[in-house]
């Protein structure tokens, strides 16, 4: 690796002072002195594991500029880097182009990086700290007991593998087009779904009929025109329970209007055991757990899956289509949620008497047809595109495991598009 040295965090910084800091201390920066408008408070929320997120200007607070300037040491400006130092300690932000704001302070639970720009491109130094082996090294290496902590001496001492200048940037380059790929792509899903929102409440609330059909139907109570059925865990210590072909179904899977598999499989002594079995066509939802997303995940089984305790499986009765349900149900997925608060106690559990009573709008079976028709043409361009994001992420991944650590070259004809 020609060029490539083994320099530490203290070596890319700066020479000027305060190039690597602490933020502020606690007391000198509390919530006393926030204020609606001035210099901007960068806290832990405004910060990601996330490479794709720089800096998150939502919800920021700030200070006066007579108190922002007490904290000069602790002001951060384009090109530095941010670290948290308690609590979720992989977080990483950058200050560049894309950010709201030319200046921000950071709070008593981060640190700060000014590298070098004639040793060390601030792009290149964020990746790299985003990357999967840093992250690693960052957690791995943490101090502290119950809350973990990552603090200045620790940064200042880890060890990076530097190419040279040049190379920084055409890497960092490369990283950033694959990002802005990843960002069309959320914003095009972003519309697909706003299309299928608007779709789901006009076609199946009765409001609107497609071109040659009517608008007519009954309201009818959810729990009327299903049969529901509960999942389970199977013991995780019995091997002879997971391994098999069926697949097992929770809310990290639970994720599209069709549910194809899962990470896990089950066995099928693992099903008799602890979890049931939805017939293919059963519609799969969330009743655990939305508190904490505020959304719903609801999805259409299109093969016998066993579930857990997370999930109900609601099989619909004759006359109703097991697609058309899925969307039915998706298109009140605000009154759903709404279940989820005046369940009471905080706890983010489903009030699912309630939902047996959530009135469904239910056309004939041609109407219906016609309906997922129509609305799946855009519900399979958004899983489409939705794998296509998950595909350019794992790219991203690997180039960056590749590349940050010098495993392969770029050569120096590749650049930005």
């Amino acid at each position: 690796m020609d060029g490539w040295k083994v320099v530490s965090v203290a070596d890319v910084a700066a020479p000027s002072p305060n190039s690597l800091a602490t933020g502020p201390f606690g007391s000198s920066i509390g919530s006393r002195f926030f204020r609606a408008f001035g210099v901007p408070v960068i806290r832990g929320g405004n910060l990601s594991a996330d490479s794709a997120v720089r800096i998150n200007d939502k919800n920021l607070v700030f200070l006066t500029q007579e108190k922002a300037a007490e904290f000069s040491r602790s002001t951060v400006y384009k090109g530095d880097l941010i670290f948290t130092s308690w609590g979720t300690i992989n977080q990483v932000g950058l200050i560049d182009g894309s950010s709201e704001y030319d200046k921000y302070v950071i709070s008593n639970k981060q640190m700060k990086l000014t590298p070098n720009p004639e040793i060390a491109e601030p792009e290149f130094l964020y990746y790299l700290f985003s990357g999967p082996a840093m992250q690693r090294e960052i957690l791995e290496g943490s101090i502290g007991s119950s809350i973990p902590g990552f603090n200045l001496t620790r940064l200042r001492s880890i060890e990076i593998l530097l190419p040279p200048i040049e190379e920084q940037r055409r890497i960092a380059r490369a990283l950033t087009d694959v990002e802005r790929l990843e960002e069309r792509l959320r914003a095009l899903i972003d519309k697909k779904q706003a299309i299928k929102r608007g779709m789901l409440q006009e076609l199946l609330t009765g409001k609107t009929a497609l071109q040659g059909s009517l608008s007519t139907g009954r309201n009818a109570a959810l729990g009327e025109i299903t049969t529901w059925l509960s999942g389970g865990t199977p013991n995780r210590n019995n091997p002879t329970y997971w391994g098999g072909t069926i697949p097992w179904i929770s809310a990290a899977t639970l994720r599209h209007s069709r549910v194809h598999d899962s990470d896990q499989h089950l066995t099928a002594a693992g099903v008799q055991a602890g979890s049931k079995l939805a017939p293919a066509g059963a519609t799969l939802v969330l009743v655990r757990g939305m508190a904490l997303h505020r959304e719903t995940r609801i999805g259409m089984a299109t093969r016998p899956v066993s579930f857990n305790q997370d999930v109900k499986a609601l099989v619909p009765k004759p006359g109703v289509l097991p697609e058309y349900l899925v969307y039915a149900l998706q298109a009140r997925s605000a009154h759903v949620l709404d279940l989820v608060s005046s369940a009471g106690s905080g706890t983010g559990v489903l009030d699912t008497k309630l939902l047996q009573r959530l009135p469904v709008w239910v056309p004939n079976e041609t109407n219906q047809r016609r309906i997922v028709t129509a609305i799946d043409a855009v519900d399979r361009n958004v899983e489409a595109l939705d794998r296509l994001l998950s595909k350019t992420q794992a790219i991203k991944q690997g180039f960056m495991q590749q590349r940050l650590t010098g495993r392969t070259r770029l050569p120096a004809k590749e650049s930005a598009a």
